[in-house]
């Protein structure tokens, strides 16, 4: 019997994507103007965004016996979380649930236990290669990083820019999976609470950074003054 709950971990539009094909190769969903095949994005997920799933959830399939709910979010209120474990647990009959989060270390252990990774997708809390070469510059260095980034996406040339705004939405996905991956081993309640806010900053801007006219000197002169030491 298959499951009914899974999680895939990873940058968002991806996740999505293999959501969708899981829904379409494994469950037989059609893509294309399917009420059937719903997916909500979310920056921060609250407790009113949980009791909306539950409500969508507990509708009937309008093309059939099967339903599918992806959920992509950038972070979770605790209380969010809390407010999924009975629909996570019990879904209706024929309802699947699937979401997409940027590293499972954000979940609660009650929610994590509900989820299988979905099959078939390459689950992955690694950090991805901008955020990576971001991460292993000095101060000076990741400043002119941030420049490079900026200038291309001010280039004559479409594909260029727009090749400069998928960069710049992979680097803050790539440092919000880095920093979650430091707060779990942080013991220290101050550094901490230093990480807990600069993934609330993070999460405020990745929306932001995929509309066309998104300010990305701005938001990452914003990350290059409050980035926590230790990244």
């Amino acid at each position: 019997m298959a499951h009914h709950a899974y999680v895939v971990t990873g940058e968002s539009e991806q996740g999505i994507a293999a959501a969708i094909a899981h829904a379409e190769q494994e469950l037989g969903l059609v893509r294309d103007n399917n009420p059937d095949l719903i997916v909500l994005r979310h920056g921060l997920f609250s407790v009113d965004d949980a009791r909306t799933i539950s409500d969508r959830a507990n509708r009937a399939a309008m093309n059939g016996d099967q339903k599918v709910i992806i959920v992509s979010a950038l972070r979770l209120f605790h209380e969010a979380q809390n407010a999924l474990l009975k629909i996570f647990e019990e879904p209706p009959s024929g309802t699947n649930l699937i979401l997409v989060i940027p590293s499972d270390g954000m979940l609660l252990p009650t929610l994590r236990s509900r989820l299988l990774p979905l099959p078939g997708s390459t689950n992955s809390n690694t950090v991805s290669v901008d955020a990576s070469a971001f991460l292993g510059l000095n101060g000076a260095a990741r400043e002119a990083f941030v420049t490079k980034l900026v200038d291309r996406s001010k280039s004559d040339t479409d594909e260029v820019k727009q090749a400069a705004r998928n960069e710049a939405v992979r680097l803050v996905e790539g440092l919000m999976k880095a920093t979650y991956a430091v707060r779990a081993r942080e013991a220290d309640a101050m550094k901490q609470h230093v990480l807990t806010d600069f993934l609330e900053d993070l999460s405020r801007f990745l929306p932001i950074l995929h509309e066309r006219s998104a300010p990305l000197k701005l938001i990452f002169e914003h990350i290059l003054l409050v980035i926590p030491k230790g990244l």
